[in-house]
């Protein structure tokens, strides 16, 4: 759905530390969904006795119980975040994915308040936009304050919002 009239702001990217974890996760849950087939058809418990069903639903159990911590942690880890802003009829989409699975609702846009610029405890730059109820949207941290303040006069212009440069926090003002 890109088009002119539509602003796509993405998530960072995830460390490679994160992407490793969370392919090792998935590819654990794999390995887990082979354990559950051999678990309840290489193994030699003879379901019509209950005394194996019941061993076999207990070792069923646990290896259920791993896979979906495994699959939860893992989609967890490997999902992003970008915003879509469509300027024709005013709506935003926070949108989740996680590959090429994707969800999320559009909402007006009416509420934007402003595009924020904030400096915090790590001395990295952040991009948020707020809505007037205080509520905001976080999307993009920078290194240097240059290329935050492009980038946050860039979503003022095309959003026809004003910029607040908060990257000094007891000097905040707005930008011409």
């Amino acid at each position: 759905m890109k088009s002119a009239h539509t602003l796509v702001l993405n998530q960072m990217n995830r460390s490679l530390l994160v992407r490793v974890f969370a392919a090792l996760l998935f590819t654990f849950a794999c390995f887990l969904i082979f354990l559950i087939y051999f678990v309840t058809f290489k193994t030699g418990y003879d379901l019509s006795k209950e005394s194996d069903f019941v061993i076999w639903a207990k070792d069923l159990k646990s290896v259920l119980v791993l896979l979906i911590l495994s699959i939860g942690l893992g989609c967890y880890l490997a999902k992003r975040k970008r915003i879509l802003f469509n300027t024709i009829t005013r709506k935003y989409k926070e949108e989740y994915y996680i590959g090429p699975f994707y969800w999320g609702n559009w909402s007006s846009y009416e509420g934007l308040k402003m595009v924020g610029i904030f400096k915090n405890s790590k001395n990295v730059y952040e991009v948020n936009i707020w809505f007037t109820n205080s509520r905001h949207l976080k999307f993009e941290k920078f290194h240097k304050e240059e290329d935050a303040l492009a980038e946050a006069k860039y979503l003022a212009r095309t959003l026809s919002l004003s910029v607040w440069n908060a990257s000094d926090p007891k000097n905040g003002h707005y930008l011409d």
